[in-house]
C-alpha cells in the first residue's frame, strides 16, 4: 500500500492511495482522526471516501460504493497538500454505467482540508450518493456530544447510535472533555452521526469507545444528479482546540 505524508506547521496526516483514504492525523500534537488497529481491507477508519453510493446496495454491491476498494492516481503533491484523482474503467463501469471523473484533495494548514470533486465526463446525466465518513478520535464516548449550531439538537454518544440528518447545518461542532472539533463543510448537506456500541465486528470490537463517525456527504433524498459535462464540488474543514469553556 503507497501512503503520502502531509506535513504543516498545524499538524500532520498519512494518507492511502488505496482509497485516497486519510488514515492517521495530528492537530496541534493530539489524533484527531481513530483509526482500527486490527489490519483489514478497506481499512476501518481515518476518513474513508464513500462513493457512488452510501450505505447497502440494494443489489448486494460493495457497501458504500467502489471508491474506498480502488487505488486512486496522485495527480499533484506538496509537502502539505496531495491531489488524488480515481476515473471509471471496465471494473467500475460494471458495477455502475456511467464515465466520471473524481478528485480528491486533502490539505494541512491549522485544520485538515478535504475538496471532493465529481465530473460527469459521459453523454448521460447520472445520479450518485456520497459521504467522508470520518471517525474522530475521543477520550470519552459517555461525555461526548455533537452541537448543531450553538448545542442546539446535541446528540449524546453514550451508546449505540445511528443519527441521520437529511439537512444539517454547514458546522457541526464534537466536544468531547475539553476538546472541541469543528467541521465545518460546504455543499454537504447531509450529516450521520454513527457508532455501533457494544459489537463482535472484528475490526471494532471493545475499540467502540474509542471513537465517533461523523459523515458529513449527499445521501438519501440529498443525492447529486450531473447532466453530462456537470461538475459537482463540495468541501470539509476539521479544526480542533481545547478549552475550559464552552465555545
Amino acid at each position: 500500500m503507497d501512503f503520502v505524508e502531509l506535513v504543516s506547521a498545524g499538524g500532520r496526516a498519512r494518507i492511502s492511495r488505496n482509497g485516497a483514504q486519510v488514515l492517521t492525523a495530528e492537530l496541534g500534537g493530539r489524533p484527531l482522526l481513530w483509526c482500527s488497529p486490527h489490519a483489514g481491507t478497506p481499512v476501518r477508519g481515518g476518513v474513508p471516501v464513500c462513493f457512488p453510493w452510501f450505505g447497502k446496495h440494494p443489489d448486494g454491491l460493495p457497501a458504500h460504493g467502489f471508491a474506498r476498494l480502488r487505488e486512486w492516481q496522485l495527480l499533484d503533491q506538496a509537502a502539505d497538500r496531495v491531489v488524488f484523482g480515481l476515473d471509471d474503467d471496465a471494473d467500475t463501469l460494471a458495477l455502475w454505467p456511467h464515465r466520471f471523473h473524481a478528485e480528491m484533495t486533502v490539505s494541512l494548514d491549522g485544520a485538515l482540508n478535504f475538496t471532493f470533486t465529481v465530473t460527469n465526463v459521459g453523454t448521460a446525466p447520472f445520479g450518485f450518493t456520497y459521504a467522508l465518513h470520518t471517525y474522530f478520535a475521543i477520550d470519552s464516548l459517555a461525555e461526548a456530544t455533537v452541537g448543531f449550531e450553538q448545542q442546539q439538537a446535541a446528540v449524546t454518544l453514550d451508546d449505540r447510535i445511528d443519527a441521520v440528518f437529511g439537512n444539517a447545518p454547514g458546522r457541526l461542532v464534537l466536544r468531547d472533555g475539553e476538546r472541541r472539533v469543528a467541521i465545518d463543510s460546504a455543499e454537504m448537506t447531509s450529516a450521520v452521526i454513527w457508532n455501533p456500541g457494544d459489537n463482535d465486528v472484528p475490526d471494532i470490537g471493545d475499540e467502540w469507545r474509542n471513537f465517533v463517525c461523523v459523515e458529513r456527504g449527499r445521501i438519501g433524498a440529498a443525492a447529486v444528479t450531473l447532466d453530462p459535462g456537470g461538475r459537482h464540488i463540495s468541501s470539509m474543514r476539521l479544526t480542533s482546540w481545547c478549552t475550559g469553556a464552552g465555545i
